[in-house]
């Protein structure tokens, strides 16, 4: 570590290939492989001079099986980083060199798209692209169902239901925020709103099914209902289509 910044992210020195292993966040925008080329032309053969300019956001996950990990992922840099990775897929026995990366834990993905918007506040803000677009949407989910930091709902990574992956709702976003080209904040707030009435819609169907014998997935409602969380019951979120 060299250095601890007062919002408690810290600079410190990775190898380069350690680097390019990492992950690109899902929540960065999509790679202009222009810009990509343009680095790379900028730099020659002399690729350590990409040795700075590098954010990495670490989660405290929780394993299928319960145990927690620490998950690390790219969140800034990817244009420098894509030119490092295509670098080492032709120089496999060269060693990698010394750069800094800024680091930076996050508990939830709200925390990682605010840490995103923070760093890149100087920067022209795609809200076309689809990834912007779902994190506008996570962050009005997260703040509608995260109220409790200490059990949150919405979770980094693969999660145990009735916990919903962050992961998985991004993923299903996408995929049904195609279906309209209509995002403005009243947008995503009435669409929210439609998903907690579905929510709570759910938890008064398992409230009546627990009291019936025999009845599927008992404990996994029973579990619902304690939290007040049924969205992650149906794993492929098919609850998700027609709210849009």
């Amino acid at each position: 570590m060299l250095h601890i910044y007062s919002d408690g992210s810290v600079l410190k020195l990775m190898n380069s290939r350690d680097l390019v292993m990492i992950p690109v966040w899902k929540g960065q925008r999509i790679l202009n492989q222009a810009h990509a080329d343009s680095i790379k032309e900028a730099i020659g053969p002399n690729v350590n001079r990409l040795d700075s300019g590098y954010t990495i956001i670490k989660y405290q996950e929780v394993e299928v099986d319960g145990c927690e990990i620490v998950v690390s992922y790219l969140i800034d840099g990817q244009h420098r980083a894509s030119v490092l990775r295509d670098y080492y897929k032709d120089v496999i026995c060269e060693p990698g060199f010394q750069l800094t990366v800024t680091e930076k834990e996050v508990e939830s993905e709200s925390d990682a798209i605010d840490y995103f918007n923070t760093i890149n506040n100087a920067k022209p803000q795609c809200w076309t692209d689809p990834t912007q677009i779902v994190n506008k949407y996570m962050m009005f989910l997260e703040k509608k169902f995260n109220t409790n930091r200490k059990c949150l709902l919405i979770r980094p990574g693969s999660t145990n239901r009735p916990y919903l992956s962050s992961e998985k709702l991004r993923e299903v976003l996408k995929k049904n925020i195609q279906k309209t080209t209509k995002h403005t904040a009243k947008d995503v707030e009435d669409f929210v709103e439609k998903v907690d009435k579905l929510n709570k819609d759910m938890l008064r169907v398992f409230e009546l099914e627990t009291t019936q014998e025999k009845v599927k997935d008992a404990t996994m409602k029973e579990r619902a209902i304690t939290i007040k969380f049924a969205l992650a019951y149906d794993t492929h979120l098919k609850w998700m289509q027609g709210l849009f």
